[in-house]
């Protein structure tokens, strides 16, 4: 790979995980918005899938269900793009981005429980938002220690 790509796909590691973590938003709420379909005219009344079984998903509401689906995917998408876009080292890149992602989280807990404690089912809604989260940061890091082990199968020396 001729130097100049090589230091091209470094600058572009932080920016295009970015990238790819705001366009992962995208159908994630157009998803949110399709299982909302299947919402019955009433709220208590579900359109299933086999006739017996109610369609679970339809039955969260549709912003607590994208905010779970933000909190597990963009983590993912962001540490997975960056250790697909960097060169080499691809897993320590998956780290680095996990540890910045980490420290943005940290800070954001931070002000929203300064802000005032959560009541209610605001705490079951908060717990699952990070456990989430921490799950989409672990699953994008054995993603980006995949992208490793392959491209070391492929440079072998």
């Amino acid at each position: 790979m001729p130097r100049h790509i090589y230091i091209l796909r470094w600058i572009a590691v932080f920016p295009g995980a970015l990238l790819f973590a705001v366009l992962a938003m995208f159908p994630i709420h157009w998803g949110v918005m399709l299982i909302q379909t299947f919402r019955g005219a009433d709220d208590d009344a579900f359109i299933t899938v086999d006739g017996k079984n109610p369609l679970a998903l339809s039955a969260i509401p549709p912003d607590v269900l994208e905010r779970f689906g933000y909190a597990f995917f963009t983590p993912f998408v962001l540490i997975s793009a960056a250790a697909w876009i960097a060169p080499r080292f691809k897993f320590p890149a998956g780290i680095g981005l996990a540890i910045l992602w980490g420290i943005f989280f940290g800070c954001a807990v931070t002000y929203i429980m300064s802000r005032g404690q959560p009541s209610g089912w605001q705490w079951l809604h908060f717990a699952l938002t990070c456990l989430l989260a921490v799950a989409g940061v672990v699953s994008g890091l054995f993603r980006a220690h995949k992208f490793q082990k392959e491209f070391c199968d492929t440079h072998a020396v």
